[in-house]
């Protein structure tokens, strides 16, 4: 296990809005497609499901590609993970976090609830003692089927610190490396 410092937030280097699932072909499953099933929103009263075609829901805020660190919330993770729905002051509802939009596709904490952060799709740094490496996993939550869709993927073997290069390893977005550092 890793002994060395770790922050209490991480975030992906020059990371800005569409940097990760928007590659055409390969995410076209993270758009809504017409024909879908899908209900149009109701202007006079807004609903964190509802759709933007631009991608995400109106309910969600944008992700700035940080990563927190929250054991009180998520004790499971421990000392070593580190999700974007554990901003501070983060809560279910309109626009505090636990709808994450980015790229053409957004993110849902499964049942606003944080102790259920790998039931549903998050955005999650951690360490894998098994593998002796650091992953960075980017998921979505599929358009009607809520199914968890993986964007991307990537691991850093070796050292006590999450920071530094990540190589991907799957997901629907190309991007061949993203750089993880301390805030």
């Amino acid at each position: 296990m890793p002994q060395g410092p770790t922050a209490s937030s991480y975030r992906i280097s020059g990371y800005q809005r569409d940097l990760i699932g928007t590659k055409e072909p390969e995410c076209d499953v993270l758009p809504p497609k017409w024909g879908s099933g899908l209900k149009w929103p109701d202007e006079n009263n807004p609903q964190s499901d509802d759709l933007l075609w631009d991608g995400g829901v109106s309910g969600g805020v944008w992700w700035d590609g940080s990563l927190y660190r929250d054991a009180a919330r998520y004790p499971a993770g421990g000392e070593l993970f580190w999700c974007s729905y554990f901003k501070p002051g983060s809560a279910a509802g309109m626009n505090n976090g636990f709808w994450i939009n980015f790229g053409h596709s957004f993110s849902h904490l499964h049942n606003d609830d944080p102790a259920q952060v790998l039931a549903g799709a998050a955005q999650r740094l951690s360490y894998d003692a098994t593998a002796g490496q650091w992953v960075l996993v980017i998921q979505a939550t599929q358009y009607v089927t809520a199914e968890v869709v993986e964007v991307w993927r990537g691991v850093k073997t070796g050292g006590n610190d999450p920071a530094g290069v990540y190589t991907r390893v799957s997901g629907c977005d190309p991007t061949a490396t993203l750089s993880v550092e301390a805030l």
